[in-house]
């Protein structure tokens, strides 16, 4: 089973509530979190490991990040079968979590970019269904948070050349590893994938809020 929870960012929380929610982290990541300079970015932080917690705890393990670690691409995980991966864009974050299975989730939200910028991160089927569709950006988003979220899960990160991602049907391939990708509706004006190695599996999508603080 593949939980996927998201919220939105919202207007800046109280001085209070943030503290109410930062206590809750242990300090790696209230340090990972203070390096951001604007408060969106610190917000959407703290909201991303908030829905990891969560997450845990809907799930039946302790709801707490003390044994979470990065790997030397920055992708952080916890010890056993469970995978987890976040990402976050403009007014909202994700998290998913997996058990048994690779995943990664990427989210962006649709917004006026100079998509000939990406050109060489496109395979030509790929850049030429963009040039040719309706909505050129919209299309440009739906491939990118699928190649995304396929590096990802993969591991490599932007170790990985995107233009050799292959998208076909609901599956990615990248070198011999096959994908399951599937489209994960949040909101209007975003795009989101999930991409796992997981055969069909059970994916639940909830929503969560974080601005009422609770002790």
């Amino acid at each position: 089973m593949i939980l996927i929870l998201h919220t939105q960012i919202g207007e800046r929380l109280s001085g209070r509530d943030w503290e109410l929610h930062l206590e809750k982290m242990p300090g790696a990541i209230r340090m990972r979190i203070s390096r951001y300079s604007r408060w969106e970015d610190r917000q959407a932080g703290l909201f991303g490991k908030l829905l990891l917690a969560e997450g845990l705890r809907r799930c039946g393990y302790p709801a707490h990040l003390d044994n979470l670690v990065w790997d030397a691409s920055g992708r952080p995980f916890l010890d056993g079968d469970l995978d987890l991966n976040i990402s976050h864009s403009g007014d909202y974050a994700v998290c998913a979590l997996g058990w048994a299975a690779r995943l990664g989730v990427d989210i962006e939200k649709v917004r006026p970019i100079d998509v000939a910028d990406f050109r060489t991160q496109m395979s030509q089927g790929q850049w030429e269904a963009i040039m040719t569709a309706e909505n050129r950006i919209d299309t440009f988003f739906r491939f990118w948070t699928q190649k995304e979220a396929v590096t990802k899960a993969d591991g490599r990160g932007i170790a990985i050349p995107l233009e050799g991602i292959v998208l076909d049907g609901g599956k990615a391939f990248l070198d011999a590893a096959a994908w399951d990708v599937r489209e994960v509706v949040i909101a209007d004006g975003y795009r989101c994938h999930l991409a796992t190695d997981s055969r069909d599996p059970e994916i639940r999508i909830e929503g969560v809020s974080f601005h009422r603080a609770v002790r």
